[in-house]
């Protein structure tokens, strides 16, 4: 065990001995943990998105943007990626638009269980909860998530809105922003079954496991 852990330490190319360094190790593995395994298991995720990681990353640190947290890494998380002897990359370009596939992917959320999928929501995906009327629409970044992460990510967005727009904001406006945030708050109890949907023209969105998930080809 402890040669196995000294030949690790050694093609590690990155100083372990700084604090940070070591909080960016120790929460990359954290992250990925919470994706791959969970209490049945391994949960069938093989491969996580570079850039989702690294905003994941990035928000779960407290960086403020990419480009300090990349100062702070001292170059791209990319190259940061490189410098450990564990991690392998991946590279699955876009497809090109003429080879685009668009689907519906829909998960009936049964359990508390179902919230720790995990759902990566490209760039040109939205995602609709018809119980709610409510959708999460594509905002021209891809990230990685589990579906409960996505709505608590949802609420926050609407209580800054809120909460920075009152003032010129009409009562009834605000009202119905906050009532939509109690209704995801509900959601996230998961009292009943209710429906997760992926609509993404490009066919480049994905839920793992994939175990349940319907998918139409539109």
């Amino acid at each position: 065990m402890a040669d196995q852990a000294m030949g690790e330490l050694e093609r590690t190319k990155i100083d372990l001995s700084h604090q940070e360094m070591d909080r960016l190790v120790s929460e990359l593995e954290n992250l990925w943990n919470m994706f791959t395994v969970n209490d049945q298991g391994p949960s069938g995720v093989e491969w996580l998105p570079v850039h989702g990681i690294a905003d994941a990353l990035r928000e779960d640190l407290g960086y403020e943007d990419m480009a300090e947290f990349e100062d702070a890494l001292g170059g791209t998380f990319g190259d940061f990626l490189d410098k450990l002897p564990r991690v392998v990359k991946k590279i699955l370009p876009e497809p090109p638009r003429d080879q685009w596939k668009a689907t519906r992917q829909t998960l009936t959320i049964q359990s508390r269980n179902d919230l720790w999928r995990v759902c990566l929501k490209s760039q040109h995906a939205r995602v609709e909860i018809p119980e709610l009327e409510f959708e999460i629409s594509a905002d021209g970044k891809k990230r990685v998530d589990s579906i409960y992460n996505h709505i608590a990510q949802a609420i926050f967005n609407l209580g800054n809105y809120v909460r920075d727009t009152r003032a010129a904001m009409p009562p009834d406006t605000a009202a119905k922003i906050m009532d939509t945030v109690e209704q995801l708050n509900v959601l996230l109890d998961v009292e009943k079954p209710w429906t997760w949907v992926v609509h993404d023209p490009s066919g480049t969105s994905e839920l793992k496991p994939s175990d349940g998930v319907l998918v139409d080809e539109l």
